[in-house]
């Protein structure tokens, strides 16, 4: 396999894919993955997530997790490891996720001072509409919250 490929979690056992999550955030965010694999797993089980994989030439590099319920979604993970970042690899896996997505409201939080990110989002459509005082911790920051609405 030398292109991107998108494996969904019903691919694997929800252990698996915590376990491959939880390995990547940990790798790809500069404190850490945010979440426990046991929490992973508890976002696996519920019906209104999806996870998907992204692949590259082998190994999994990258994932996406979001939440619906009705006609608005959450983008609550997008994570690629350092030594894929500034590939492109984000940006493919935010709007493969974004096509599946049919209509309604898609909203996402990021750090303040996640510069990279902010101007992916914008990239896909998304706009700020608020802020989160000390939203995140590992060190205290805001968040933006930011929209995309699909029409």
């Amino acid at each position: 396999m030398t292109e991107r490929q998108l494996v969904s979690a019903e691919q694997l056992t929800v252990q698996e894919m915590a376990q491959i999550c939880y390995q990547l955030a940990t790798r790809a965010y500069p404190n850490g993955s945010p979440w426990r694999q046991a929490t992973f797993m508890a976002d696996l089980a519920l019906t209104t997530t999806h996870y998907e994989l992204l692949w590259w030439q082998h190994d999994p590099i990258g994932f996406i997790s979001r939440s619906t319920v009705l006609d608005e979604t959450e983008i609550t993970n997008i994570a690629v490891v350092p030594t894929y970042q500034h590939q492109g690899h984000a940006y493919w896996l935010l709007t493969a996720c974004l096509a599946q997505l049919t209509a309604g409201t898609v909203f996402l939080e990021v750090r303040a001072s996640n510069l990279a990110a902010q101007q992916l989002y914008r990239r896909c459509g998304f706009k700020r509409i608020a802020i989160r005082h000390a939203y995140y911790h590992d060190p205290e920051e805001d968040a933006w919250i930011m929209r995309k609405i699909i029409n």
